[in-house]
Order: C-alpha cells, then structure tokens, then sequence
C-alpha cells in the first residue's frame, strides 16, 4: 500500500481524456520517403513549440459528416470519425485536402483556394467539401496507432496516430501563408 507520507507529489484527481487524431502525411521523393511534420506556436497550450503532424481535437461534427467520406470496407464508426477529423485539420493547419472531386480526381488548388480554413458559424468543413462535389477521401486514411498522453498531465489526450498518402500538387501553407518543408527518414 503506497502511503500519502511517501509519495514524490500530492496525489491528485486524474484528469479526463480527449480524443483527439494526427495523421502522418508521407510522400515518395528522389531522397526516400518524406513525413510532413508542422512545428506548434511557442505560446501553444499544450507542448508549445514541438514538433507534430497536423491533428487535433476531434470535433462533434466530424462524426457527422460520415455521409460526406469515402469509405473502404469496414471504416465505420470512430475510425471513421477520426480520418474525418484528420483530413479536417490537415486542411485547417496546413491547407492540405485530402478529398477527390465527383470523377475520382484529387482536390486542386481551386478547390483549396474556395474553401475557408476556418470556416463562419454553421458552416462546417465538410459541408464546404460537399457544396463543391467534393468527398472527403477517408478511405486512403489508414489507422497506425494509439497514444494516451501520461495520467499526470493536467490535459490528457487519446489520439488515433493515421497515416495517408500526401495529395500530388498539394504543398502545405500555414495559417499565415508560409510554406512549409516535410523532413525525410
């Protein structure tokens, strides 16, 4: 039995998880495989300054948006959910667009350029995608794995880590327009 005179740190409450989903961008390139990473704002919430892949919270209405993905067989439910809300903040984070056009080709830039990366009240993402023809290419959004930030973190996360295949003629642009380089390994 751990005794309260003994313990390194007062024991508190273990705080709640959110769910959360990152997802690794990879690319083929004369100097071997490419995996986008973006680096977080120094005054971020959480680990600011760190290096990650695009991802975030998973918001309400990426579960809603099910009928507006492309699906492969089986992809139902929270994995379902979690590529939405990758693909989603991939576009918010980095302009990225992992969705394909009515006759099967990937978004472009006019696509890119017509939808707002953070877009007005009532207005989600998805049902941007879905104005222009476009479906959200779920089913090339495959899951890796899963990490449960540390118990004793005051903010928790379980996060789905997914790994896609980066669009082709789609290069990634922060918020602020700058372009960004993807490191090798």
């Amino acid at each position: 039995m751990v005794r309260p005179s003994q313990q390194l740190h007062v024991e508190r409450p273990v705080a709640p998880t959110r769910s959360a989903a990152t997802v690794l961008l990879l690319r083929d390139t004369p100097q071997g495989l490419s995996v986008l990473m973006t680096r977080r704002s120094p005054s971020a919430s959480f680990a600011p300054g760190a290096y990650v892949f695009p991802g975030g919270m998973i918001d309400p209405i990426d579960e809603a948006s099910h009928g507006l993905a492309a699906t492969r067989a089986g992809q139902t439910g929270e994995p379902l959910t979690q590529a939405i809300a990758a693909i989603r903040e991939s576009f918010e984070e980095l302009g990225l667009l992992l969705a394909r056009r009515a006759d099967g080709r990937m978004a472009d830039a006019s696509d890119i350029a017509a939808l707002d990366r953070r877009p007005p009240e009532g207005q989600s993402f998805a049902s941007q995608c879905a104005a222009r023809g476009l479906r959200l290419a779920t089913d090339g959004v495959f899951p890796l794995a899963r990490w449960i930030t540390d118990r004793d973190l005051s903010r928790r996360f379980d996060v789905a880590f997914l790994v896609a295949r980066m669009p082709d003629g789609q290069e990634p642009v922060d918020r602020k327009s700058t372009r960004l380089n993807s490191s090798h390994t």
